[in-house]
C-alpha cells in the first residue's frame, strides 16, 4: 500500500511540477491615501518604486491559468513606517491559496513627504505675432484672470509665474481662442511635477484686432478778446496730427480728430497764453491713441495762442480811389468838401485798427473804395434829386485790417443838361 501511494506521487509530481513564472511592471496600488492627504500633506514615490517585479511559485497547472493582469501588488498609506517607507503586498485574485510563494524584487515602497502648499497667481497673457499692416493688438480679455495651484510646498516656493499665449500674426479680425495655463519658475522656465495640481489648465483669452489711421488735429478758438487786443494767428500746438486706432466700422468716417472751441477760449485775454488739452478726452468711443513710433506719447498736447495789442492807424486814401456806383439816370454825381462845391476834396480819412505787422507793405494809394448811390435812395425809401448827400464808403480792406469807424463823404447830385 505504501509503495502504491508513493507511485501515485510520483506520477502527479511529474505532470504537473512546482515551477516558477516572473511577471514585470506590476503597479503598485496606494490604499488610504488620505490618511496623509488629510494632514495637508504630500507624496512623492521615490525611485520607481511603486512598480515591482513580481515571482510566482506554484504548480504548472496554476501558473499557466494566471497571467500578468491576476496579479496585485498593494501598499497601505496607514501602515506607513517611520522612515516613509510602506510594505508591498502581493496576491492574485485568482488560486491564490494554491501558490507555494509570491514575491517581489523589491518589497517597500519608498516616500518623500512635504506639506502641501497653495499658491493663486495672476494669469498673463502674452501676444505673440503681428497683426496684418495696418492694424494693431487691442483689448486683451479672459474669463478668467487667477490660477490656483497646490502641490509639494518646495515645487510650489519654485513657481514665479502663470502664462499663457495666443499668436496674432497676420490677423485683421478679432480672435477668441482656448489657451493653456504655462507655470513659470523665475528664470522662466516651465515647471512641471506628477504632483502639482491647478483649479484650472486653460483660460479664454479674446484678443481685439482694430485698424490703424493718421488723422489731423482741428483746433479752433472761441471768444471775443479783451477790448483793444485781436488773436495774432492760428493756435500753435507741438502735435497737429495723430495716428488712432479703432474698429474698422468706425475708423472708415474718422477723418480727422476735433477739439472743441470752447477749450480754446481767447474771451477776455490780453495776452499770449497756453492751454494744456488731453486727446484722450475727445476720442470716439472705441478709439483710441497710438504710439507707431515707440514713443512715450500719452495724448497730452500744448497748444500757445498768441493775443496782442491792436493799433491804430489812418490812412489817407485819395477820392480817386473811391468809385460812385449805381448814380441814378439823369444825374451826375461827384465827391465833394462841401455843400457849398469848392475843391474838390483830394482825400478821404480811413482810421483803422490791425495787429502791427498787417501794415506792412500796406499804403493808402492802394486802397479802394465805393458807394453805393442808388442803395442809399432805396433805404432812404426816397426819389433822388438834386443836392449834397452824405453817404457811406465801403472800403476793401487788406488782411488783418478792420475799420474803426463807418466813414462817409458829401456827394453832390445834380441833373445833367
Amino acid at each position: 500500500m505504501v509503495v502504491a501511494v508513493a507511485l501515485w506521487l510520483l506520477v502527479i509530481n511529474y505532470d504537473d511540477p512546482v515551477i516558477m513564472n516572473s511577471y514585470s511592471g506590476i503597479q503598485v496600488e496606494i490604499l488610504h491615501p488620505e490618511a496623509l492627504t488629510d494632514q495637508n500633506k504630500v507624496y512623492e514615490i521615490l525611485d520607481e518604486t511603486d512598480v515591482v517585479d513580481v515571482t510566482i511559485e506554484g504548480k504548472r497547472s496554476v501558473i499557466d491559468s494566471l497571467n500578468k493582469e491576476n496579479i496585485r501588488a498593494t501598499a497601505d498609506m496607514t501602515q506607513m513606517t517611520d522612515v516613509n517607507t510602506l510594505t508591498i503586498n502581493f496576491s492574485t485574485n485568482k488560486n491564490d491559496n494554491q501558490l507555494e510563494s509570491i514575491v517581489g524584487d523589491h518589497s517597500v515602497v519608498k516616500l518623500a513627504i512635504e506639506n502641501r502648499k497653495e499658491k493663486h497667481l495672476p494669469i498673463e497673457v502674452e501676444v505673440t505675432g503681428t497683426p496684418e499692416e495696418g492694424y494693431i493688438v487691442g483689448d486683451v480679455t479672459t474669463n478668467q484672470n487667477t490660477v490656483r495651484i497646490s502641490g509639494p510646498e518646495s515645487v510650489v516656493d519654485t513657481i514665479a509665474s502663470a502664462k499663457c499665449s495666443v499668436s496674432v500674426s497676420g490677423r485683421s479680425s478679432d480672435i477668441s481662442s482656448t489657451a493653456d495655463i504655462v507655470l513659470l519658475d523665475k528664470k522662466g522656465n516651465e515647471v512641471v511635477h506628477e504632483n502639482l495640481t491647478a483649479n484650472i489648465s486653460s483660460i479664454n483669452v479674446n484678443i481685439s484686432i482694430l485698424e490703424q489711421k493718421a488723422v489731423d488735429i482741428i483746433y479752433s478758438m472761441s471768444g471775443v478778446p479783451a477790448e483793444g487786443y485781436a488773436v495774432d494767428g492760428d493756435p500753435q500746438a507741438d502735435r497737429t496730427a495723430v495716428v488712432l486706432a479703432g474698429r474698422s466700422s468706425v475708423m472708415e468716417t474718422l477723418n480727422n480728430l476735433v477739439i472743441p472751441s470752447e477749450v480754446l477760449s481767447v474771451t477776455g485775454k490780453s495776452e499770449e497764453f497756453t492751454v494744456q488739452i488731453d486727446l484722450n478726452d475727445y476720442l470716439p468711443a472705441g478709439v483710441q491713441l497710438v504710439s507707431p513710433d515707440g514713443s512715450d506719447f500719452n495724448g497730452i498736447v500744448n497748444v500757445y495762442i498768441s493775443v496782442v495789442p491792436l493799433e491804430d492807424k489812418t490812412l489817407d486814401v485819395p477820392v480817386d480811389n473811391i468809385t460812385l456806383l449805381d448814380v441814378p439816370a439823369g444825374y451826375e454825381a461827384k465827391i465833394t468838401t462841401d455843400s457849398d462845391d469848392d475843391d474838390a476834396n483830394d482825400f478821404v480819412s480811413l482810421t483803422t485798427s490791425a495787429i502791427g505787422h498787417y501794415y506792412d507793405g500796406v499804403y493808402a494809394t492802394d486802397i479802394m473804395g465805393e458807394v453805393d448811390i442808388d442803395g442809399y435812395f432805396q433805404s432812404a425809401n426816397t426819389d433822388p434829386s438834386e443836392g449834397i448827400y452824405r453817404i457811406k464808403v465801403d472800403f476793401a480792406l487788406p488782411e488783418g485790417l478792420s475799420s474803426k469807424a463807418v466813414t462817409y463823404v458829401d456827394v453832390r447830385l445834380t441833373e445833367k443838361e
